[in-house]
Order: C-alpha cells, then structure tokens, then sequence
C-alpha cells in the first residue's frame, strides 16, 4: 500500500512535470522566438545605422589619420625649435662677446691718455734734439775755435825767428 501511494504520487507528479514543462517549453518557445525577433531587428538597425555611418566612420578615420600625421610634424617642429633656440642662444653669447671686446677697444679707442703720452714723449725728443744740436753746435765752435788757434799759434812760431833759429841749430 505504500509503494502504491508512492507510485501514484511519483504518477502524479510526473504528470504535474510533464504539464509543467509542456507549458514551459511553450513560454520558452515563444521567449525564443520574441529574441529572435529581437535579435533580426538589432541586426537590421546595426546594418542600417553602419551603412549611415559608413561616411562619418571613414571620416573620422581620416582625421585620425591626419592628427597623428599633424602630431608628429609638432612633435618634429618642436625639438626643431628646441635646437634653434639653443643655435639663438650660441649665438647671442657670441654677440655679446663681440659687443662686450668691442666696447673695450672702443674704450681704448676714445681714450686719449696713451695719444697725450706718445705727444709728450715726441715733445720730449723734439727738446732734447734742440738740446743736442745745440751742444754739437757748441763743440763744433769749440773744435773750429781751437784749431784755428792752433793755426794762428802755428803760424806765429813758425814766422817766428827764434823757430827758425831753432831749426837751423838742429839740422
């Protein structure tokens, strides 16, 4: 009596199953059917909304294209830039240097204290020229002076008589 009460629920709960998983496999049946439904109009509003998007799409891909294109020549343009400034500034040091060596000779240029030394100088030379061709004056009246009186003296002893007398005796 109790298998038989066993079976005859295990009977009616297979029947509760099979009805059960009739009706589910109806709602199942209708749910795939509802996705697949679904499933086509997404596919069809994805085709439809890539084939309007097919334009903007290939543009966008361009500029991107363009921007990387764009980005490198920036990238390049900047250590272009980086280098001039560092060639500017060399280059200004340099000017400044020249400018600075410029501004000194320019000094030195303007300044007259080694002109008035070198007049001094020359006017000192000029002084003592006077001065030493006014001594060889002077020394050659003296030697002009001397030898004429040493002719004068000369020519008196010899004219005379006793240098004569003189000479005479010793020859």
């Amino acid at each position: 009596a109790v298998v038989s009460t066993q079976s005859t629920g295990m009977l009616e709960n297979r029947k509760n199953m099979s009805t059960s998983l009739a009706a589910s496999k109806t709602q199942l049946d209708q749910m795939h059917q509802e996705i697949t439904r679904t499933l086509e109009k997404i596919t069809s509003r994805e085709k439809y909304i890539n084939s309007q998007m097919e334009g903007p799409i290939a543009e966008y891909r361009r500029l991107k294209d363009r921007l990387a294109e764009i980005e490198e020549k920036y990238r390049s343009a900047g250590s272009t830039v980086t280098d001039q400034s560092r060639t500017l500034a060399q280059i200004t040091e340099e000017l400044e240097a020249i400018k600075t060596q410029m501004d000194e000779k320019g000094t030195t240029m303007t300044d007259s204290g080694p002109l008035v030394k070198i007049k001094q100088a020359i006017t000192k030379v000029k002084n003592e020229l006077v001065q030493m061709e006014l001594r060889i004056g002077v020394l050659q009246h003296v030697v002009i002076t001397a030898k004429v009186n040493d002719k004068t003296n000369m020519t008196r002893d010899m004219n005379s008589e006793d240098h004569f007398t003189d000479l005479k005796t010793s020859f």
